[in-house]
């Protein structure tokens, strides 16, 4: 609930960069991150590059070419903020100390992946590289292909250029040979049933078909079979934040897929991102999270959920407001909690308002006084005028200011367990009619309530010298 943004400490060509990140992006299995360094008066813009979750570097980027492979990613892919879960998942599960050069990672990055999505991986970098360098060494990929008769291959390579720089003169002649029409009408069909042998062109197309139904399971699908999870949680984010109706068959699919060494807190992140961002409410989300928040004994952010947004508090979710209310620190929180305003559902009982006032009033009294507490239940009274205890203040109210009025005072303080407001009072009283034994009888009973022992003894004795 409390959002958590991480600054990335980066160690850069002698320079200590604290990146502060802000904004994420997820499209065709990169992740990017935008961060800047302030220097001195100005701020310098990083971009830090991921694949499949995986870090591959990071670069400063004073500008970004209009048709590099960069600005098409920030332009089409799936947006989140810093304080969405993925951002805390790349750098808890990647070594993010450096920006490794592109030659060094270009030679890790063959001897992971196959040629074709060594090549896809190297297209990301060609906002700070020159395309014609890039085209060259996927050329060469396909020439060595073509030399060993995987025509398939070759094809796939050919495509890739073509799709990303379709200027290329040499991919769009090579890819109109005789020898790969057969591999040209394989990519007329459905998208599905090229899904074992191009999984990246699949899954290519299903980002730019995102708002298909039929494109999105398709990528899930893709994205389960590799076990890439955290990508799988980002796309059903991304869902259940622009589908507006309350989609219960989203949320169980994402729920289902949670890893199984996701924490509470983990779950209360992604829950509340979601919640946060979507523009309508979801039932099944929401009382999930109340029942994370409960469990994990956040119940500062339990009360900002049930009171947000003016939200109507329902008879269902009383007992998490009742148990929030009751384990709060009121005496570290008060300015907050005092800020709060409760907005009941119709079917709230009058019993079931009694027993809520019950655990606020006396907590308000004790933290802010007799006069901020009439002030603020006053906003109720007119709604729930026969709440006892909400009478109750209203009468405090009326005798505060009359000092013949202070042992009836003492005595509803004392209902309230206000021991220290209460002593005052029959003190009060006490000052005006020393031999006042009820008064007397009062303080030795607050007293020793308050494990002032030897005060109570002395109005004991007050009490035997005056009988």
């Amino acid at each position: 609930m409390t959002n958590k943004t991480t600054s990335i400490q980066i160690q850069h060509e002698k320079k200590h960069l604290h990146l502060q990140p802000t904004d994420l992006y997820m499209y065709q299995g990169f992740q990017v991150i935008e961060a800047y360094h302030q220097h001195q008066e100005h701020e310098e813009c990083y971009y830090l590059f991921f694949y499949k979750t995986s870090y591959l570097t990071g670069k400063s980027t004073p500008k970004i070419k209009r048709k590099s492979q960069l600005s098409t990613i920030l332009q089409k892919g799936i947006h989140f903020s810093p304080e969405h879960p993925l951002l805390a998942y790349l750098l808890n599960h990647n070594r993010i100390h450096t920006f490794p050069a592109l030659t060094p990672l270009w030679e890790k990055i063959q001897k992971r992946f196959s040629p074709l999505e060594a090549s896809n991986i190297l297209t990301i970098f060609d906002n700070y590289m020159k395309k014609e360098k890039i085209t060259k060494v996927v050329k060469e990929l396909a020439q060595q292909y073509r030399r060993e008769g995987q025509l398939l291959h070759t094809y796939q390579l050919l495509r890739l250029i073509t799709e990303i720089y379709p200027a290329n003169k040499w991919a769009q002649e090579m890819s109109k040979n005789l020898q790969y029409q057969s591999y040209q009408s394989l990519y007329t069909s459905h998208p599905s049933s090229l899904l074992s042998k191009d999984p990246l062109y699949v899954e290519k197309h299903c980002y730019l078909h995102l708002k298909q139904d039929e494109s999105r399971t398709l990528l899930q699908q893709i994205l389960q079979r590799e076990d890439r999870k955290m990508e799988q949680l980002c796309l059903y984010t991304h869902l259940l934040i622009t589908t507006p109706n309350d989609d219960h068959t989203i949320y169980k699919q994402m729920m289902v897929s949670l890893p199984l060494d996701f924490t509470n807190d983990e779950k209360v992140d992604l829950l509340s991102y979601i919640l946060r961002n979507r523009r309508t409410h979801h039932e099944w989300l929401y009382h999930d999270l109340l029942g994370l928040l409960k469990k994990s004994n956040r119940y500062e952010d339990l009360l900002i959920l049930l009171t947000k947004n003016k939200a109507l508090i329902t008879a269902k979710e009383l007992p998490y407001l009742h148990e929030a209310l009751l384990h709060v620190n009121w005496v570290e929180n008060s300015d907050w909690l005092t800020d709060l305003t409760y907005h009941f559902d119709e079917d709230i009982t009058p019993k079931q308002i009694q027993a809520f006032f019950q655990i606020v009033v006396p907590n308000l009294l004790h933290t802010k006084g007799l006069e901020y507490t009439e002030e603020w239940v006053s906003s109720y009274t007119s709604k729930y005028p026969g709440i006892p205890i909400l009478l109750k203040i209203k009468k405090m109210a009326s005798l505060k200011d009359d000092p013949d009025q202070m042992y009836a005072l003492g005595e509803l303080y004392y209902e309230f367990k206000q021991l220290t407001e209460a002593v005052e009072c029959f003190n009060w009283e006490l000052e005006l009619d020393p031999t006042n034994i009820r008064s007397i009888k009062w303080l030795s009973k607050l007293y020793l309530e308050m494990g002032m022992v030897e005060e109570s003894k002395s109005y004991q004795y007050m009490l035997r010298d005056g009988s």
